[in-house]
C-alpha cells in the first residue's frame, strides 16, 4: 500500500518531473546514463561471474552486480553474513578478475585508534605509515589503476575508533570536484614514500576504495549510525551447499583489463549527475519519502546522503540491468536492494514502536494490493525481523 504524504511535507511530484505512465520498474531502467566513468555492461558482468567459476568459486549474480555497483557509488563497501560464505573472497576475485590491485588487512581486536591504519611516530622519532596509508601511496601513485583495501573481520574491534578520521575523508572526497584533492590523511607525517612524495601529502585518492568484511556475533561489535551512512552493506546469508563449482582450469580465468576509469563514479552527489531531473530519480525519491515517514516515527529517519547513494546506485544499475538476478534467472530490482542495503541495517530496538515501525515497512514492501509496487528482497528481511522481535523481544537486520 502507499503511505501518505506528510501534509506539511513538499511531495517530491511538486519539484521533480512526473514518471511516465508506462515506467519500467524502479531501478531496472533500459537506458544507461551518460556519466564521466567508462560504462560496463551486461556482457562484462558476464565475464566476471565466468572467471570467478573458473576458479572454484560460486556467488549469486546479484551479489556480484550489487558489490560493483556499490563501489562505484561509493568507495565504502561493507559485506556481511555468516562465516565461510566467501565475504572475504569476493573482493580478492573481482580484483583479480578485472585487473584491480587490493591489499588484505585483517583487524586485531586491540585496535582503538588509527595508528595501525595511518601510522604513527617511534619512539626514536622516525614516522611508521599505517596500512591504509602504504595503500593510499600505491594508489596516489598509479592513478589510472583501481586499489582495493580490504578490512578482514573489521567489526572484531569497534569501527568508530580506528576509522573516525578516514570516515570522515571518504565524505569530504564526496564534496570534491574531479581535479581537488582531499586534505592529507595524516598532514603531520614526517618522512617519504618509496616514490619520493611525502608522507604528509598522502591523502584518500578516488581510485582507492575500502571494503569491510563483517560477522555479527557474541564476539564483535555492531556498527552506529555513522558507519552504516556512509556504506553500502550487502548481506551474504543464503547458502546453497549444492554449488560445487569447477576450477579445474583456473589456469583458463581471462581478466578483463579494467582501468581506474571503469570504477570511477559518474557523480560524488545527485546534484552534479546529469540525470538527477530523469523519471528514474523521481521514483525513487517518492519511494523513499514514503519509507523515510515512517522511520520518523522511531527517529530513524535518513538524510540526503543516503538519498543521493540510493539514487546514485540504481543510476549505476542502469547500464547492466540483467546482471541483478538470482542464479535461476529471477529478476531483482536496484532500488529494492539499494533500500535493503542502506536503509534497514539502520533498524534496531525493540518495544511496541519498533514492531509497528516493521509491521508497516513489511506491508509497503509486500502489499495485498496487486497494483502497488512491491519490494520482495527488503520485505523478506522486514518479515525475517519482525519474527525475531516476536521471539527475542529485540531485533536487528544482521542475521
Amino acid at each position: 500500500m502507499a503511505l501518505p504524504l506528510s501534509a506539511n511535507k513538499p511531495d517530491p511530484h511538486d519539484y521533480l518531473p512526473a514518471p511516465p505512465r508506462a515506467a519500467a520498474p524502479v531501478g531496472t531502467a533500459s537506458t544507461a546514463s551518460a556519466g564521466s566513468m567508462t560504462s560496463v555492461s551486461d556482457d562484462d558482468f558476464t565475464a566476471i561471474l565466468d572467471y570467478i567459476a573458473a576458479r572454484g568459486f560460486s556467488f549469486e549474480p546479484w551479489q556480484v552486480a550489487a558489490y560493483i555497483t556499490a563501489a562505484r557509488t561509493k568507495p565504502f563497501v561493507i559485506l556481511a553474513g555468516v562465516s565461510g560464505t566467501g565475504k572475504s573472497a569476493l573482493p580478492k576475485l573481482i580484483a583479480d578478475a578485472t585487473g584491480a590491485a587490493i591489499r588484505i588487512v585483517p583487524v586485531r581486536p586491540d585496535w582503538h585508534d588509527s595508528s595501525d591504519l595511518l601510522g604513527y611516530e617511534g619512539l626514536d622519532g622516525k614516522f611508521r605509515p599505517g596500512h591504509l596509508l602504504r595503500a593510499a601511496a600505491d594508489a596516489q601513485a598509479e592513478p589510472d589503476k583501481q586499489f582495493f583495501f580490504l578490512l578482514d573481520e573489521m567489526n572484531i574491534a569497534r569501527p568508530e575508533y580506528y576509522l573516525a578520521e578516514v570516515l570522515s575523508r571518504i565524505e569530504e572526497t564526496g564534496a570534491l570536484a574531479a581535479d581537488e584533492t582531499g586534505q592529507a590523511l595524516r598532514p603531520d607525517a614526517s618522512g617519504e614514500t618509496s616514490t619520493g612524495a611525502a608522507w604528509a601529502d598522502v591523502s584518500l585518492p578516488a581510485n582507492l576504495a575500502l571494503i569491510g568484511s563483517v560477522n555479527m556475533d557474541e564476539t564483535t561489535f555492531g556498527f552506529s549510525r555513522k558507519v552504516l551512512d556512509r556504506a553500502f552493506v550487502i548481506e551474504f546469508s543464503d547458502v546453497d551447499l549444492s554449488q560445487i563449482g569447477d576450477g579445474d582450469d583456473a589456469s583458463a580465468a581471462t581478466p578483463l583489463a579494467w582501468g581506474a576509469d571503469h570504477w570511477e563514479r559518474a557523480a560524488v552527489t545527485l546534484a552534479r549527475h546529469p540525470d538527477r531531473h530523469s523519471p528514474l530519480v523521481a521514483q525513487v525519491i517518492s519511494t523513499l519519502d514514503e519509507v523515510n515517514q515512517v522511520l520518523t516515527e522511531c527517529q530513524l529517519q535518513f538524510g540526503y546522503r543516503v538519498r543521493d547513494e540510493i539514487a546514485l546506485f540504481c543510476l549505476a544499475a542502469q547500464s547492466a540491468p540483467e546482471a541483478f538476478q538470482t542464479a535461476d534467472g529471477g529478476q531483482i530490482g536496484a532500488l529494492d536492494l539499494a533500500i535493503s542495503m542502506k536503509v534497514l541495517p539502520r533498524i534496531q530496538g525493540s518495544g511496541v514502536a519498533i514492531g509497528r515501525l516493521l509491521d508497516q515497512l513489511a506491508n509497503w514492501a509486500q502489499p495485498a494490493s496487486g497494483d502497488a509496487p512491491s519490494f520482495p528482497v527488503s520485505g523478506q528481511r522486514l518479515d525475517m525481523m519482525r519474527r525475531r522481535l516476536i521471539e527475542t523481544g529485540f531485533t536487528n537486520y544482521w542475521l
